[in-house]
Parts: C-alpha cells; structure tokens; sequence
C-alpha cells in the first residue's frame, strides 16, 4: 500500500506526529511519501531534513497542485491522508483527479465550522485524535474514529541509570501570548520552592524572570530524561510520561498532576486548556510532588507504564493502517459533475 501525506511544516506536536506516523507506518511495509505545503521554519532544513533522510522518509516539498499531481500520478498512491485543514482543499481536488480515497485528521478542535463541511463530507473517513475532537464531528460520526497520538516508546524511555530521585522541572512547549500567564505562575512556584531558575525549552524567549531558555530541540529525549517534573501539553506531555516524568498538564490553562484518577474521567485530554484547576494550584502541586518523593516516584512510574499501554505509536500506527484498509475496501463514491477541473496554481 502506498499513502500520500499531506501536511504543512512547523513546530507543533502535529509536524511531530506525522514523521512518527511515517516512520511506523513504513515499519508496517506500508510505503509513505510526504508532501509538505508551507515549510514555517528554517530549521526544516538544518533539523528535518536530516531525520527524514536518516529514516528513509521520501519527501517534497512547495509544489504546485499541478506538480504535486503529476509527481503523484507517477508515484501512484493508493490514498491521501490530510493533516492540516489548509490542504484540505488541495487533498479533495487531488483524490479526485488520481481517482483515490483521502482520509483527514482532525487535530484539534474548531472543525464543526462550515468551513470544513464540504471537506469533511467527501472524506471517505475521518480520524479524531481524542473524544473531545470526535463530539464535534457528530454529523459524520459514522466515518469518524477516535485514534490518539502516540510517541515511540521505545525511543522515549526513562534513563537506564539513575543516580538518585529525579527532582528537576522543566517546561517544554511553543508559546504565544495567551500560554504566557499559565508559565509566569510556574515560574514564581518554581523560584518560591526550589529556587534555581525554571529551565524552558520553546520556540523563543519570554524573557520571564526566573526562567533560563533553550532554544526549540529537536530532540527531546535527553532533556526529559534528566527531568523528573516536566509541565507540557499534547504530545510533549505524552513524551514526558514515556520518560517516566510526572506531568504537569498546561498550555493556556491548568489541568492539573496527570494522574490514573485524572486520566480516568470521561472528558480528559492532552489539551491543557480544560481549566480543572486554578493557576494559583500549580505552587501547591509542585509543593507536593516536591516534598513527597513516594508520591513523586510513583507517578514516574505511573507515566512510563500509562505510555507503554496507552500512547504507543505503533499501536496508533497499527489502528490507521487498518483504517486505510477498511477504506480501500469500501465502495468509491462519485464525485459531483465538474468537480476537479478547475486549474489550482498552487496549494
């Protein structure tokens, strides 16, 4: 089977979660071919491309829909599999023209808009990366499956020695203005009770006092791997916990220690947005993560065996290749008259 993906390029957990979706997929002896539509980075070509090539990841990128088509019309995909809402357009016209199938994800929320009907409806099916996403998409639930990120565990571990208890805090995640109060509350709980500056890794300086920056890593593994607390969000977090990391769930709210009773209620998610807690809480959780290191170490522990069971990326992979089965098997659906035949200069 051959699988087109669609995406655009930057630095989010979504990019993330596309090379790991090829990178699986390929170990399933599915043969995937990346097209990428707007590169937003520099470091696409000094930190990317480098892991594209070092996995075998065959790729393009900034085609024209009229060059992506005839490149694919050579390659000759089985289907497309959309990752970003601004190819949407692009996917459906191509399906169309090849005479193929395209399966969109929904990564996050705000997809009941009109907008996206149209693309939604022609999809032949649609993947929700979790339940909260899914209830949105109720009028196409019949072709809607929930299938969460997964991170590879077993590039994600928790280090092989361990000197004595991990203890340090550090946050990780893209920032923008309205994820900037959530942090200054961190960074004050962290100056408050442990009194060294709170390590950030993002995508630039919020000059926050008390915090010391590190520019965007491409890989994370050693960094979580010396941390023991770790504040994050999305796919990050679900990092974290692979490290055998307690996780402090934020982003532009406080969502609390993930914890079995947390991930146990019917509408928890990665999104750190939920608000299940006041910012204010962060001092006292840090406090008690802090102070009981029995408790500490146990959600470490919880966190690696959660991801292990939960949050493979070989299983994720495993679920959207029988997807792509499920869907090549179904009976093709007739385009409307004329669709696809206006001229697209580009994506």
């Amino acid at each position: 089977m051959k699988v087109l993906l669609l995406s655009d390029f930057f630095l989010s957990g979504q990019t993330t979660h596309v090379l790991e979706l090829a990178k699986q997929l390929k170990r399933l002896k599915i043969e995937p071919q990346i097209a990428f539509g707007t590169i937003h980075t520099r470091l696409f070509w000094s930190d990317y491309v480098p892991y594209l090539l070092q996995h075998k990841l065959p790729f393009c990128h900034g085609l024209s829909l009229g060059a992506l088509t005839i490149q694919s019309r050579l390659w000759q995909p089985d289907l497309i599999h959309v990752q970003s809402s601004t190819l949407f357009h692009s996917a459906q016209i191509l399906a169309y023209r090849l005479g193929i199938p395209f399966v969109v994800t929904c990564h996050g929320l705000g997809f009941s808009q009109a907008r996206f009907r149209r693309y939604l409806a022609a999809a032949s099916a649609i993947i929700a990366i979790g339940p909260r996403v899914a209830e949105e998409l109720q009028e196409f639930r019949q072709k809607t499956q929930i299938i969460p990120n997964g991170v590879d565990t077993e590039v994600f571990t928790p280090p092989e020695k361990q000197t004595g208890p991990r203890r340090a805090l550090l946050y990780v995640g893209r920032l923008e203005k309205k994820r900037l109060e959530p942090l200054r509350y961190l960074a004050e709980a962290n100056s408050l009770l442990v009194g060294t500056p709170l390590k950030i890794i993002s995508n630039f300086d919020p000059q926050i006092p008390g915090t010391t920056y590190l520019p965007w890593q491409v890989n994370l593994v050693p960094h979580l791997q010396k941390s023991g607390i770790v504040a994050a969000c999305g796919r990050t977090a679900r990092e974290a916990l692979s490290c055998g990391n307690a996780v402090l769930l934020m982003q532009r709210a406080y969502d609390g220690v993930i914890s079995p009773p947390l991930v146990k209620l019917p509408d928890f998610d990665f999104s750190g947005n939920l608000g299940r807690f006041d910012l204010a809480d962060l001092k006292y959780d840090l406090h008690a993560l802090l102070h009981r290191p029995h408790r500490l170490k146990k959600l470490q522990s919880f966190g690696r065996s959660y991801a292990e069971k939960h949050l493979s990326s070989a299983d994720m992979a495993a679920k959207t290749a029988a997807l792509y089965e499920l869907v090549l098997k179904s009976p093709k659906k007739t385009p409307p008259p004329g669709w696809g035949s206006t001229t697209q200069s580009g994506w």
